[in-house]
């Protein structure tokens, strides 16, 4: 029993690192909750609600931190980018910038993109 209390404590000690990493150590966990709107991979047909794969990554980051700090209205996205911080609003626009934009719509073709 001592044995497999310690070897759990030590994969806890491993364990505290990866998810303090965040988005860096598992994109997917984080933007998880986005998969149910945004699309698998933040692809979507073009329509109501945009994708989010090949934005430019200043323009997501402006465009979320505009929803958490009221700025920008919407639905949900308020509601949700609250519970996030500045580094992982920046983790965020910085994954979703890297993600091939496919042939679904998703590129932002308006002066706010830039």
């Amino acid at each position: 029993m001592r044995v497999v209390i310690g070897s759990l404590m030590v994969g806890l000690v491993f364990a505290v690192p990866g998810v303090q990493g965040g988005i860096q150590g598992e994109p997917f966990m984080l933007t998880n909750g986005c998969i149910n709107c945004h699309g698998f991979e933040g692809q979507r047909p073009p329509g109501v609600i945009p994708s989010l794969a090949g934005q430019p990554e200043a323009y997501l980051y402006k465009t979320l931190t505009a929803y958490r700090d009221g700025a920008l209205k919407g639905t949900i996205m308020n509601r949700v980018m609250r519970t996030y911080d500045d580094e992982t609003l920046r983790q965020l626009a910085h994954y979703y910038s890297r993600l091939p934009s496919g042939s679904l719509g998703s590129d932002c073709k308006d002066a706010s993109c830039r």
